[in-house]
């Protein structure tokens, strides 16, 4: 009976801990510059904008699989490796694990401050998307 508590235990821990993150978006703003430069650089001086889009777009990032599961309007895009890096005060770079790509998320989940930073860096270019509107899904 000691062993069944003590396994009840474990496994009812292990999934409150799940470390999912559900990032919903309901707008953003493509940005892009016609050259292979930083995230702020796009962001301060953008040479094009594809306005604003409205398209439901939702990032579920799962950091006990190491994946990125995206959906346009309800439907699975796409699951993908990612790789994360804790850049501190609440902030985690994810980079999306594409062949030939390089790209992902900027996620900033303190309080104060949330945001969202969609990036990818080609040869000849780079594109910053500035979600504006937006929820994200913690554990709890």
């Amino acid at each position: 009976m000691k062993t069944l508590s003590l396994f009840l235990f474990l496994l009812v821990s292990l999934i409150s801990f799940s470390q999912k993150v559900i990032i919903h978006i309901f707008e953003k703003e493509e940005l892009f510059t016609l050259k292979r430069t930083t995230i702020d650089s796009v962001l301060l001086f953008p040479e094009f904008s594809n306005g604003i889009d409205n398209t439901y777009t939702k990032y579920v990032i799962d950091f006990d699989n190491e994946t990125s599961t995206y959906f346009v309007n309800g439907v699975e895009s796409s699951e993908l490796p990612i790789k994360c890096t804790d850049l501190g005060n609440g902030v985690m770079m994810v980079n999306i694990l594409e062949d030939g790509f390089d790209y992902g998320l900027i996620i900033n989940t303190s309080q104060l401050n949330e945001s969202i930073i969609w990036f990818w860096f080609g040869d000849n270019i780079t594109s910053v998307k500035k979600i504006t509107n937006f929820n994200i899904e913690k554990p709890s």
